[in-house]
C-alpha cells in the first residue's frame, strides 16, 4: 500500500477570488458614503434599454456626492464577429492569403451588479443639471459585455428638476480582460 501523500493547501489570494476583491473594493467606499447619508440620501429607481435589445433595472441610494446601486441587466443577444487569416503555399512564388469572416449571434444571460460611484453635479441651482459619475462595479457573471467580475462604471446624465434623471451608464474593464465590449444602457431614473 503506497504511503499517503501530504495534503497541499493552496493559499487563498484576493486576486484569485473576484467576488471577495469586488466586495472589498466596494466596501472601501462605504465610510465616505455613510458620512453623507444622515438626512441627505434619496432612493432612486431606474429602468431602461441596453444597446443589445436588453433591459436594465436598478435601485440606488444616492447622496449629493455618492451613489450605491444594485441592478439587473436582462438577457441580451450579442453579434460575435470573427476574422481568420489563412495562407496557402504555392508551388512557385509567394503564398496566397485570404481573410475569412464569420458572424454569429450569441445569447447572453442576465446578470446582477452592485456599484459604488462618486457623482459630480454641475449647475446645482439650475432646473437642468448635468452630472458625471465614476466608480467600481461588481457583477455576478461574466460575458462578452462584462468580461471580469470587477469593472469600472462611468455615467453621464441630465437631471430635470429634483425628481427625474436621464442617464447613460457604461461598464467596462478598460481592456484588462478580453473580450471587452462594455455594457451600455440608457436609464430613466426617478428620485424619492
Amino acid at each position: 500500500m503506497p504511503a499517503p501523500r501530504p495534503c497541499r493547501r493552496r493559499p487563498v489570494t484576493v486576486a484569485g477570488r473576484p467576488a471577495i476583491l469586488a466586495a472589498l473594493l466596494l466596501l472601501a467606499a462605504v465610510p465616505a458614503i455613510a458620512r453623507d447619508w444622515p438626512g441627505g440620501a434619496d432612493w432612486l429607481v431606474a429602468a431602461g434599454p441596453t444597446r443589445s435589445d436588453g433591459y436594465a433595472l436598478e435601485l440606488a441610494r444616492s447622496t449629493a456626492r455618492w451613489e450605491v446601486a444594485v441592478g439587473w441587466v436582462g438577457e441580451q443577444r450579442v453579434n460575435v464577429r470573427t476574422e481568420q487569416d489563412t495562407c496557402y503555399a504555392q508551388p512557385v512564388g509567394l503564398p496566397v492569403c485570404e481573410t475569412l469572416t464569420s458572424t454569429a449571434k450569441r445569447d447572453v444571460p442576465g446578470y446582477g451588479y452592485l456599484s459604488a460611484q462618486r457623482r459630480f453635479t454641475f449647475r446645482r441651482e439650475a432646473w437642468l443639471k448635468p452630472l458625471l459619475g465614476a466608480g467600481l462595479l461588481a457583477s455576478s457573471d461574466t460575458n462578452p459585455y462584462v468580461s471580469s467580475h470587477v469593472t469600472f462604471s462611468l455615467s453621464a446624465g441630465l437631471r430635470f428638476g429634483e425628481r427625474w434623471l436621464l442617464e447613460w451608464r457604461h461598464f467596462s474593464n478598460a481592456g484588462l480582460e478580453q473580450p471587452n465590449l462594455g455594457q451600455d444602457m440608457l436609464l430613466l431614473r426617478g428620485r424619492w
